[in-house]
């Protein structure tokens, strides 16, 4: 099987990161012929051009191999020789990334469908397919509805479009007569109008806000849950050292081992369809807890998602290989039941 992922290793530095150790597993099984591709030469070459440049990645792959892989992309390879394509990039996505990704589509098969990635990402697709299983949510671009929603819930979270990590999320409360804005990288705002806050939080793009009621025992953590294909892998708490509304390991959460309960199984079942139908098979669901002691969707992140080397550090168990299988099984079980256009 010919397999390429595709990611920016640079933003990788600790070696026990998901996508490095997804790297070094891939470039270990004798069952794969594992390739790389720089994310920027997705956008470099001709849009509609099946002539793609990558680095084999093949036997042990250190952490400074896995880090200089962008200078070895220097192999010409045609896509439709890719049984499997696996977009590892991080959001945000650069402009247009997510439409030539789409054009590959004619050639070679994808992990997570691209063209209808790009419908997934959108603020209000979590409202439309999990409603009944998440916080009281809001999508608007507009300030006054946007001031409404906040004056009924508040506080209340903002969340950017096309983010993770915690990068893209503000929390907003009003005190000492101003709105007071939070966020993991740029800390704390002040505003006295709230127009200037939505202006902020949008980062001048005009792009509609996904606005949540803050829950507050975000202190309790917040649940991941690594779904592949419906399968359930397990799931990990990862909840902040200080204290922080933020719990994003690339803030200084920590890790624990989680149960899943009956209701949130209900949750991804019912949700996981709408997922499936436009191709998107691995998901990582984030649970926070509300008021009452339940732990409610807060997210279901489609594609890059982590998780699966955190669940072996945790459990012992090999977690990246039963993935591996997976993906293996899932490029077999694809080419028998398509033919590729080409």
């Amino acid at each position: 099987m010919k397999f390429l992922a595709i990611c920016e290793p640079s933003q990788y530095p600790i070696p026990t990161f998901d996508i490095p150790i997804f790297y070094r597993k891939m470039a270990e099984d004798s069952r794969i012929n594992f390739f790389h591709i720089p994310t920027r030469y997705v956008l470099d070459g001709e849009t509609n051009s099946h002539r793609i440049q990558v680095a084999g990645v093949t036997g042990k792959l250190s952490h400074e191999n896995f880090l200089d892989l962008d200078s070895k992309a220097n192999q010409w390879h045609l896509l439709e020789e890719f049984d499997l394509v696996f977009c590892r990039t991080l959001k945000p996505f650069p402009d247009n990334y997510l439409q030539r990704l789409s054009n590959w589509e004619k050639y070679t098969r994808f992990v997570n469908t691209p063209s209808n990635k790009i419908e997934q990402i959108q603020p209000d697709f979590l409202l439309k397919v999990a409603n009944s299983w998440i916080p009281e949510t809001m999508v608007t671009n507009n300030w006054i509805d946007a001031l409404t929603f906040f004056e009924k819930y508040h506080p209340i979270v903002a969340k950017q479009y096309n983010s993770c990590g915690g990068r893209g999320v503000f929390k907003i409360w009003y005190e000492n007569n101003l709105f007071q804005v939070d966020n993991l990288n740029s800390g704390i705002r002040r505003f006295q109008n709230f127009s200037e806050v939505i202006k902020y939080v949008q980062g001048n793009t005009n792009q509609p806000l996904q606005l949540v009621r803050y829950l507050h025992r975000v202190a309790d953590g917040d649940k991941r849950i690594v779904v592949v294909n419906g399968e359930i892998y397990g799931a990990y708490i990862r909840r902040s050292k200080s204290g922080y509304w933020v719990n994003n390991v690339s803030g200084d959460g920590e890790c624990f081992l989680a149960d899943i309960s009956s209701l949130e199984r209900e949750a991804i079942e019912d949700t996981f369809k709408a997922y499936s139908r436009l191709g998107l098979h691995t998901l990582g669901y984030d649970f926070l807890r509300d008021n009452d002691g339940n732990w409610r969707i807060s997210e279901i992140n489609a594609g890059n998602i982590g998780g699966f080397s955190r669940l072996e550090m945790l459990t012992n168990l090999p977690i990246m290989k039963k993935f591996i299988d997976w993906l293996i099984y899932f490029a077999k079980s694809s080419k028998s039941q398509q033919t590729v256009a080409v």
